[in-house]
């Protein structure tokens, strides 16, 4: 089934064992939970008894199942406890999640997650992989009354919440009960192949309109890359070096940004800011939030392009002025490395990036030809295995921390320079000589 050009107007999304890769987790808990209680069970039969079921529903069947003395709120509150720690810190996403997700909203496909479980534990992780933002609708069982997905009712709700007709809808789902439910609503569902499924593969196959093992064979290869560019209210150098024009950039202006747009002739999509710095300017579509505010209007601009689902941004300026703001848009930048998003900031004398457990090619001319100096900074306590190729002063497989500056400094010795770190966030830059 070929999803490149997607056959919806939205699409709605079970989490656990669809995007995130959490069975392990509910397999470790229901070994401690029996463990703990001398209780021997099972765990294959087990997990398809409660396959499908709300979080309640579970608990309810435990407890009448094996006996226990404890109450249904008692129990999900220890499987709560139990699973927090790992949704929070350590659950990883389905090959491909993230950027399908991202495809599908810069496309306009409106986005819902549809979830027996509990908002404590799934929007850490959401928030940890960059993903909350994308979703216009929350649902979960809770909410409509704790039912089997099999009933349909998660499903409505969905479609209800994001203003769109069923049959508009595509459902992903790993479970033949959400599938059931989905179809019975009107909905395409196509199914993302889980272990714990396996025995109802057979039944799966025969009601999807299609499945996968995981979401990176509906990537869209050939799309043409895309990218959000942000103009701040601040360029010290040479503008035509800090930002080149592509077909199809998306562009943001912070506050005073509108400016130097207008200055290099760039007509803005959206102007965005408190303009405590700058008038609010005419003609343009604006949009003014608050002076007291907790975000930056370049975080703000950053936050708007991760929500339409941009992962590739270009901060034009952002250095020099005052101190404070430079070392705040040097955290944003840390801010889409989290997010798994690229973004390079540059004003035409100096470039910076920040990169999370990967690893990047830098060419010497960054800056258009201007001899410059290449830094490498741990912004996390501790960057792991970090390497510096075609410099003046390599390194292989190095430790940098946040409080001694040792990648300071260096050298272009080769037509590019190939940063790497295996564990941590390093800031890249570039300065002119």
């Amino acid at each position: 089934m070929n999803l490149s050009q997607p056959p919806f107007h939205a699409a709605l999304f079970d989490l656990d064992g669809t995007l995130l890769d959490s069975g392990y987790v509910w397999r470790d808990v229901d070994a401690k939970f029996f463990a703990d209680r001398h209780v021997e069970f099972d765990h294959a039969e087990y997990a398809r008894a409660v396959q499908g079921l709300s979080f309640r529903e579970a608990a309810v069947y435990t407890k009448r199942r094996f006996g226990l003395p404890e109450s249904v709120e008692a129990i999900m509150g220890e499987w709560m406890a139990m699973a927090r720690e790992a949704y929070a810190h350590h659950v990883n996403l389905k090959p491909g999640a993230r950027a399908y997700l991202r495809q599908l909203k810069r496309a306009g496909v409106k986005l819902a997650v549809v979830t027996a479980n509990r908002a404590e534990l799934f929007m850490p992780a959401l928030e940890r992989h960059g993903l909350a933002e994308l979703f216009d609708a929350f649902c979960t069982s809770a909410e409509v009354g704790n039912v089997n997905k099999s009933d349909g009712a998660i499903y409505r709700l969905a479609a209800r919440r994001l203003g769109v007709a069923p049959e508009a809808c595509a459902v992903f789902e790993d479970v033949l009960e959400g599938i059931v439910g989905a179809k019975g609503c009107g909905m395409r569902v196509y199914a993302i192949e889980d272990a714990a499924a396996e025995h109802h593969r057979e039944a799966i196959a025969a009601l999807a309109d299609g499945s996968a093992a995981d979401f990176t064979g509906w990537l869209r290869p050939d799309e043409p890359p895309r990218r959000c560019v942000i103009f701040t209210a601040r360029c010290e150098g040479d503008l035509s070096r800090a930002y080149a024009p592509r077909p199809g950039d998306y562009v943001l202006c912070a506050d005073g940004g509108w400016q130097l747009a207008r200055a290099m002739g760039v007509r803005p999509d959206r102007v965005i800011g408190d303009f405590d710095s700058s008038d609010e300017p005419a003609g343009e579509r604006t949009e003014r939030v608050p002076v007291e505010k907790d975000d930056t209007d370049t975080m703000l601009c950053l936050k708007r392009g991760l929500a339409m689902g941009f992962e590739d941004f270009r901060i034009v300026g952002g250095f020099g002025g005052r101190l404070d703001h430079t070392l705040a848009n040097l955290q944003t930048l840390h801010y889409a490395a989290l997010r798994g998003a690229r973004a390079e900031m540059a004003d035409g004398r100096r470039w910076a990036t920040a990169i999370y457990n990967e690893g990047i090619r830098i060419p010497a001319d960054v800056l258009g030809g201007v001899p410059a100096k290449l830094s490498v900074l741990s912004l996390t306590d501790e960057s792991r295995g970090v390497t510096i190729r075609g410099a003046k002063y390599p390194l292989e497989n190095g430790t940098l921390t946040n409080a001694f500056p040792l990648g300071m400094g260096n050298d272009f010795a080769a037509e590019a320079a190939e940063i790497a770190v295996a564990e941590g966030v390093l800031l890249v830059t570039v300065s002119g000589e």
